[in-house]
């Protein structure tokens, strides 16, 4: 791989994004949550950083959406797994209404 190792661009096996996906909705267990999906998953080697760019459609409540969010680094954090436990996730969920008139 030629470049600065630091900046290159790493992507994160299948596996592992679903197992980041599962983790989000197991703390999303709502009711009226439709869909979540990854939008986007960067990781940054310099900054030892990963950026996870969620979407979430539900109905519910944005205090509801709130207290869910409560440790959710946390849980990311262990699906990530042994492999990337030096990387911090940076969680950006973007929630859609799922309201029907």
């Amino acid at each position: 791989m030629e470049g600065n190792p630091m900046t290159a661009e790493t992507t994160l096996d299948k596996v592992v994004a679903d197992q980041i996906l599962e983790a989000v909705r197991s703390k999303f267990d709502l009711q009226s949550v439709s869909d979540v999906e990854i939008v986007a998953i960067e990781v940054d080697r310099e900054e030892h950083k990963i950026r996870i760019e969620l979407s979430i459609t539900t109905s519910e409540p944005p205090e509801a959406l709130a207290k869910s969010y409560f440790g959710l680094t946390g849980k990311v954090r262990s699906a990530l797994g042994k492999d990337w436990h030096g990387f911090f996730p940076v969680i950006t969920p973007q929630f859609n209404s799922n309201l029907h008139a």
